[in-house]
């Protein structure tokens, strides 16, 4: 799909994130269970923020995918140093080398569309990471998706737009996500409208499709306790090769 309009504002949409925060946490699993970490594939990179907060660690060869033109216009725009942009589909990509590292972020994998397409994502990162390599991801819970994103509607007004994002919960653990932007155009307002779907996936089924990565910990968000019945979300660790 499509994330013209989304992608323009989606840096604003998403500062109250914590990219520093996160990238501080993910390059905490890096250097305590990598082999090594002198490559890092950040999966799904949207605008690349994650890429940034990364390379200002130190991690100074960084490989965005995403499958979004837009987005990684965006990404590229900002000219992060150490950081390189590619465009490709997260459930069918080769890298051209393979990496030390890989995170996917901010529940990307919640926007595959079922239990088949992560397993091909998975495995397209297991193939490419070096052994002795390292792989955190987190999603958004099905509890998220029932109690906190389901039939739920939230408005974003802003200097230069106005946005209603509308979700409907349509069973089987999925939310469909309506975008409406009302965009200033120096004299009245311009309209667009984006559209897709979320699916949550309960931990049974992601360990059912996580194949030889050996699971070091699964964890409530941006810490290293054990994950609640109400956790919103949650970040899995994986290494490929022992523990």
């Amino acid at each position: 799909m499509s994330y013209n309009t989304f992608a323009k504002f989606y840096d604003k949409l998403t500062e109250n994130v914590e990219y520093k925060k996160r990238a501080d946490y993910i390059s905490s699993f890096f250097k305590k269970y990598a082999d090594k970490c002198d490559t890092v594939l950040d999966l799904a990179c949207g605008t690349g923020s994650v890429s940034k907060y990364l390379t200002d660690l130190g991690y100074y060869n960084v490989i965005g995918l995403d499958l979004s033109d837009e987005m990684l216009t965006v990404a590229s725009s900002k000219q992060i140093k150490n950081a390189m942009f590619i465009k490709g589909d997260m459930t069918d990509f080769e890298l051209p080398h393979k990496v030390d590292c890989c995170v996917c972020s901010l529940d990307s994998i919640n926007h595959l569309k079922d239990i088949v397409e992560v397993k091909k994502c998975f495995d397209c990162v297991y193939n490419s990471l070096n052994d002795g390599g390292v792989f955190v991801f987190d999603v958004n819970t099905v509890y998220k998706h029932k109690n906190v994103l389901g039939n739920n509607t939230f408005v974003f007004d802003e200097e230069d737009f106005f946005l209603s994002w509308d979700n409907e919960y349509l069973g089987d653990n999925t939310v469909r996500i309506l975008l409406d932007f009302f965009v200033y155009n120096g004299k009245n307002y311009d309209r667009f409208s984006e559209e897709f779907n979320e699916k949550a996936y309960s931990v049974n089924e992601l360990k059912s499709v996580l194949n030889n990565f050996n699971i070091i910990g699964i964890y409530d968000e941006l810490n290293l306790d054990d994950i609640k019945e109400d956790s919103e979300r949650i970040y899995f660790v994986l290494k490929k090769g022992d523990n």
